[in-house]
């Protein structure tokens, strides 16, 4: 009877004890849990802030090295391309030097055909529309001559030859239908400079030698004659048509006083009476480049009267 209670109290305590133990195993549980809920937004945030500096503190070497590495990269190409860009520049400088090249003024009968050519042209279409234009003709068979004298002038070939004969045929062709229109001294004078540019110097010379016959006062057919008469070494016959070139200008309105007197003393300070090289020689030179162009018709001032 007396084992029964203690028994009991036995398990009583170790009921009691029971509790006593979970208490104590929950009570860690709980202080855990409670620590954690105490944490705050703010504190959370700045954890997180600190985590990030030092990740990437961490970094910095590594991307020092690949910020260094992606410079000089960078530097490479750079310099890589600013050689290619030199060369490209020598490139467009050889180009351009070529192309300065193939640029390069002409010279010779294309030159001369090119400076005459748009002109003329021109002139032609202004006349198909007025066929009777007096000073559209006077303009025609003067750049018509000239192109052919200068033609004439800048090759020998037999090509050049017959293309400048041409061309002062055509010079002849415009006179002769402004003389079917209008008399006129200065353009029988250019139609003889058209014959002496082609060679014909004996048919220039007689025509001149007419013209002079039939317009004994007027200055500029006596001044060409003694041009062709000097051309032609008649040095003489030359004197004595410059000095009636002097005699019928005394004013030097035409200028063939002062050319007149030029060439007689020219001629008269030599001691032989060789020819000159070539009538425009002996008349104007020209800063063109094409000795042998002009002639006496723009060595004098206001040729005909009807000079444009």
């Amino acid at each position: 009877m007396s084992k029964k209670p203690g028994n009991n109290a036995t398990r009583k305590g170790a009921s009691a004890s029971g509790p006593s133990a979970k208490g104590n195993a929950a009570t860690p549980r709980r202080g855990k849990g409670s620590s954690a809920n105490a944490l705050s937004t703010p504190a959370k945030v700045v954890i997180i802030i600190f985590a990030v500096l030092m990740v990437v503190s961490l970094m910095m070497p590594t991307l020092s090295t690949a910020f260094s590495n992606s410079q000089q990269a960078e530097q490479g190409n750079s310099q890589d391309a600013s050689s290619d860009g030199g060369s490209g520049s020598d490139s467009s400088s050889n180009s351009s030097h070529a192309s300065s090249a193939d640029a390069s003024p002409t010279t010779g009968v294309a030159a001369v055909d090119a400076k005459y050519q748009g002109t003329v042209s021109e002139l032609e279409s202004k006349l198909a529309s007025d066929g009777t234009n007096l000073a559209t003709l006077l303009n025609l068979g003067r750049n018509y001559m000239r192109w052919g004298a200068s033609v004439r002038a800048a090759s020998s070939a037999e090509d050049d030859v017959a293309h400048g004969n041409d061309l002062l045929e055509k010079a002849i062709g415009y006179y002769e239908r402004y003389l079917g229109l209008k008399d006129s001294d200065a353009v029988r004078v250019d139609i003889a400079l058209c014959k002496l540019y082609e060679g014909e110097t004996s048919e220039a010379q007689s025509d001149l030698e007419t013209l002079t016959q039939n317009s004994p006062t007027y200055a500029p057919a006596w001044a060409n004659l003694g041009m062709i008469q000097e051309y032609s070494g008649n040095a003489d016959a030359a004197k004595a048509s410059y000095q009636a070139a002097i005699d019928s200008d005394p004013n030097d309105e035409y200028g063939a006083k002062s050319y007149a007197t030029q060439r007689i003393a020219a001629l008269e300070s030599s001691s032989s009476s060789a020819a000159p090289s070539s009538p425009a020689t002996s008349t104007t030179p020209s800063s063109s480049g094409e000795t042998g162009a002009k002639g006496l018709t723009d060595t004098l001032n206001n040729l005909s009267g009807t000079g444009l």
